[in-house]
């Protein structure tokens, strides 16, 4: 059964960006928001190694295939009995949905207004002939909705082809601290000279939250309703809950019949093994369709790093370039559009699904 549980920081938070951390690049690092799905992943299943009392040599779960909490929260490279939706934004406990890059807004008196981005002409480029996105009418002094969310109601109306009534920025969801720290030295109990760091925490509003869907948990696991979890950087702490309550996804848009085709948003990073966009050919076998490419909307990659612990010894995981939520596929359908809907829309793309990565949304391109 799938379990919606939330993370609530009880302090400031941080994510480390995947940058280098060293004197001579800058020691800054700037906090990710929201935060990786490994970062919430892996605190989860950190809980319930704690919480059930299970062999907790971690060093020992990293390298022997036998430790019996594998069973319960998988390898540390393959997630199975477990699988994971998200992360997700909540706001008093309702899914906030990233505003899809197909679209444009500007404000004026804390008014938004909104346009569509549709595939214009195609045009011949260094890569192939492409249609490049343009302006659906007039509207000057536009941008992309990056670090924009909507709730639910004005996702489900842009789904439907429809433009959003409001939205809601970063800045009214989150605050952030700059802070300055130093290197020391514990055998000494010193200060080592020249380490000076600077980081960016993260404060979050009272009414939001982080959340994950969980699947797989075994029934004999029982978690608290609520339990303290260290959470992100520097081990800070988190209230792990659950209250019951199931994660409802955007309602199915129904077809009119004058549809160009579909519009797939990604809801959630999207790792399509470095490339702006996924393996159409994969999906159409996977779904039983048959997609093609039209046009895209895609923001600046992610990247994303992270620490492998399956070895003797903890050491870096290989950079990945992911394609950002709120990205957004043209693409036109050979086929009952409306069972190409019912097969994708929910569904995840790409590699690693499991983690949460290349959730969609399908919504009507008019």
């Amino acid at each position: 059964m799938s379990i919606l549980w939330s993370f609530k920081p009880v302090d400031s938070c941080f994510f480390r960006e995947a940058k280098p951390f060293n004197a001579s690049e800058g020691g800054f690092l700037n906090s990710q928001f929201p935060p990786p799905a490994q970062t919430l992943i892996g605190s989860f299943r950190n809980t319930i190694g704690e919480t059930i009392g299970v062999n907790l040599d971690w060093k020992d779960y990293g390298k022997n295939p036998d430790n019996s909490l594998r069973k319960v929260i998988g390898a540390p490279d393959n997630l199975a009995p477990l699988s994971f939706s998200g992360p997700f934004i909540l706001q008093d406990g309702r899914r906030l949905y990233p505003a899809p890059l197909h679209l444009l807004y500007k404000l004026d008196d804390n008014q938004y207004e909104w346009a569509h981005l549709q595939p214009g002409g195609t045009v011949t480029c260094d890569i192939d002939n492409v249609a490049l996105p343009e302006v659906a009418g007039k509207f000057d002094g536009g941008k992309l909705p990056e670090n924009v969310w909507l709730n639910e109601t004005d996702f489900n109306i842009v789904l439907g082809g429809g433009l959003p009534t409001g939205g809601i920025k970063a800045s009214e969801l989150v605050s952030d601290e700059n802070r300055a720290g130093i290197g020391r030295n514990n055998q000494r109990s010193t200060v080592e000279e020249g380490l000076l760091y600077f980081v960016r925490h993260l404060w979050l509003d009272d009414k939001v939250s982080f959340g994950i869907n969980v699947n797989g948990l075994p029934d004999s696991v029982t978690l608290p309703e609520k339990i303290l979890t260290r959470f992100g950087g520097e081990g800070r702490l988190a209230e792990l809950s659950n209250n019951g309550a199931q994660l409802t996804f955007p309602v199915t848009p129904h077809p009119t019949g004058c549809e160009k085709g579909l519009i797939l948003t990604l809801l959630t990073h999207g790792d399509f093994s470095g490339k702006p966009e996924p393996d159409w050919a994969a999906i159409n076998t996977e779904y039983g369709e048959n997609l093609s490419l039209k046009s895209a909307c895609i923001g600046k990659p992610v990247r994303e790093g992270g620490w492998d612990y399956a070895g003797n010894k903890p050491k870096p995981k290989p950079l990945k370039s992911l394609v950002p939520s709120g990205s957004s596929y043209f693409v036109e359908v050979t086929g009952d559009i409306t069972q190409a809907i019912d097969a994708l829309h929910g569904k995840k793309i790409g590699n690693r699904t499991e983690f949460g990565y290349g959730e969609i949304a399908v919504g009507l391109w008019k």
